[in-house]
């Protein structure tokens, strides 16, 4: 199979295991409710960060989301638990030359408040940011930035201190990830065809605009339900998914950084119809970026195309080991999708390999509903399956609409990666 493929009258929904992908990023990000409370979390944020008695009183100038949450790739930071880490920059009026421990500082007290008050048992002063846990497991990540006149919009500088070493003197860095979450919209459009597929398996969610009465604030994007995304950014969801589970239990300071993962996904965007060919082919490029940079005994690096001083793997990865470790999870992926692609196996097959790839949680609620689904027809002599095959026929089964007419499918390109099988043996 190709990765670059046309269909006519098709969908981008055409096999099970499009709609099993699909099903697993509905479970692992926001729900609605989710969204709204992360909405009405960052407006309070914002507003108590003018309150009389805070430090920064008339200081913070705009408040925005950065990261996932402005991309609307947000997914659960665990793997068995509802835990969401919602990213937000404050940007603040300050001297652009203040101590980056200062900035910090004055920032988390600002937010903590005195003794009893909302915020004060619900604060950690972190390297670059300042978090609140809430007690349902969302984390709001608060990140100072002072805007840097004369330059593209939104490039400011961060601060990095440690709180454990005071001693040690912090620094600062450009960055925009305001730039960078344009940039990243305009390289996956919303992809129609892809969109009226989801449609069928999600409602749409209520869009959430946040007025603030105060300091000024970017709304927080449009809640978007899966289904009014492009492939490419559920690729990526799915793609961090992964990443989780196989670093979950590593004991390492840093796993692959969310925003260098998206940077190249958006860089190989709209090249596929399928869902399935848009995760595999977008692992595959991962793949190739990362071991292009290996194979020259180099560390991968990768920056912001709005501010190309921003380096989106300043932290990780630290050496070529922690590279190769990724790298191999990225073959392992590769291995495992190219056979959930190309090969006839059954539900109990697919659910073990996605089970692997993503977690037992998410993977056995999707299968128990798509079984659920399937009910009788699927118990009975097997007609809803394509014949002398063990996969579906979902024209049949009345879960997707038949293909109204044939693939054509282009050329393969010249694979960067090794084959594995799903048992890990070589396919080479």
């Amino acid at each position: 199979m190709g990765f670059i493929s046309r269909l006519e009258n098709g969908t981008a929904l055409r096999t099970p295991v499009d709609l099993l992908l699909a099903d697993i990023a509905i479970r692992i990000q926001l729900t609605p409710t989710d969204y709204d409370k992360a909405v009405s979390r960052y407006e309070t944020i914002n507003d108590w960060l003018d309150r009389p008695d805070s430090p920064l009183r008339g200081r913070v100038m705009l408040m925005y989301p950065q990261g996932s949450m402005a991309i609307g790739a947000t997914i659960a930071a665990k793997l068995k638990t509802d835990e969401f880490d919602i990213d937000i920059i404050a940007e603040l009026d300050l001297p652009a030359d203040t101590d980056p421990d200062l900035v910090l500082d004055i920032l988390y007290e600002s937010i903590r408040g005195e003794p009893g008050s909302r915020y004060y048992d619900k604060i950690e002063r972190r390297n670059r940011c300042v978090t609140v846990s809430y007690a349902d497991g969302m984390h709001l990540d608060v990140t100072p930035a002072i805007l840097l006149p004369r330059t593209l919009p939104k490039t400011s500088w961060i601060f990095h201190h440690k709180p454990e070493t005071p001693e040690v003197e912090g620094y600062r860095l450009l960055a925009n990830p305001f730039g960078f979450a344009g940039w990243f919209k305009e390289q996956t459009p919303l992809d129609h065809p892809f969109a009226e597929a989801f449609t069928k398996r999600v409602r749409d969610a209520a869009g959430v605009m946040v007025v603030m009465d105060k300091a000024e604030a970017i709304p927080v994007p449009e809640q978007q339900g899966a289904h009014q995304k492009s492939k490419a950014v559920i690729a990526l969801q799915l793609l961090k998914r992964s990443r989780n589970v196989r670093y979950d239990n590593r004991r390492v300071r840093r796993r692959p950084p969310s925003v260098m993962m998206s940077k190249l996904v958006a860089d190989h965007a709209n090249q596929t119809v399928t869902l399935s060919e848009e995760v595999l082919y977008q692992a595959t490029q991962l793949y190739a970026c990362i071991d292009e940079a290996h194979r020259r005994g180099q560390l991968v690096s990768v920056t912001n195309p709005r501010c190309d001083v921003d380096c989106f793997t300043d932290r990780w990865p630290d050496c070529r080991e922690e590279q190769q470790t990724y790298l191999d999870d990225l073959a392992d992926f590769v291995g495992k999708m190219t056979y959930l692609v190309e090969e006839d196996c059954d539900l109990a097959t697919m659910q073990a390999v996605m089970a692997d790839l993503f977690g037992e949680h998410p993977t056995g609620e999707v299968f128990r509903s798509f079984n659920s689904a399937l009910g009788s027809r699927v118990r009975g002599s097997g007609t809803v399956y394509q014949p002398g095959t063990s996969r579906l026929d979902l024209g049949k089964t009345g879960l997707a609409p038949a293909a109204g007419a044939s693939t054509s499918v282009s050329p393969t390109p010249a694979r960067t990666t090794p084959r594995h099988g799903f048992f890990g043996d070589s396919l080479e």
